[in-house]
C-alpha cells in the first residue's frame, strides 16, 4: 500500500497532515501508539522544513510519501529547500529532557522511533527516507 500527499510549506498544514494520518490509521489498521510516533516524525521534519529550508527563496510544496509492506512503514519526505542532511547533524544524549536544548531533540526522537534513516540530494531536492517497524500489527 502506498500513498502520496503534497502540502504547502506552512505550519498550518500540520492540521491536514494529522487528518491524513488518521485516515491511514484506519485503512492500514495501525495501532494508535505507532501512528503517534509516525505523526511525531513527520511533524518534526515538516516543521523544520517550514522554518529552515527555504530561507528567503520561493517556497515549494513538500511531498510526503508513505508505503507499507508487512510490518514496515517507509516515510519519504521530499522538499526543494536548501540542502540539509539531518544524519550529519549531531544530537546529544537526552539525560534530562527538561534541561535539553529544543534544537535537535526532534531528530534524536526520530532516530529513536525509526529502524533506518537515509538521506539523498538529487534533482535539486532533499529526499529523506525513514523506515519504521510497526509493532502490534
Amino acid at each position: 500500500m502506498n500513498c502520496k500527499f503534497t502540502y504547502q510549506p506552512h505550519i498550518q498544514e500540520v492540521t491536514n497532515i494529522r487528518k491524513d494520518l488518521i485516515i491511514l490509521e484506519q485503512e492500514w489498521r495501525l495501532p494508535e501508539s505507532e501512528v503517534s510516533q509516525i505523526l511525531m516524525i513527520i511533524e518534526e521534519l515538516f516543521s523544520n522544513i517550514v522554518r529552515f529550508a527555504f530561507e528567503d527563496k520561493p517556497k515549494y510544496p513538500v511531498d510526503i510519501r508513505l508505503g507499507m509492506l508487512d510490518s514496515q512503514i517507509e516515510i519519504e519526505i521530499i522538499d526543494e529547500g536548501i540542502p540539509f542532511n539531518p544524519l550529519e547533524y549531531q544530537t546529544g544524549q537526552i539525560e534530562d529532557p527538561a534541561s535539553f536544548d529544543a534544537g535537535g531533540m526532534g531528530l534524536t526522537l526520530i532516530r529513536a522511533f525509526s529502524s533506518k534513516v537515509s538521506y539523498e540530494r538529487y534533482e535539486g531536492k532533499n529526499h529523506l527516507k525513514i523506515t519504521k517497524t510497526v509493532k502490534g500489527r
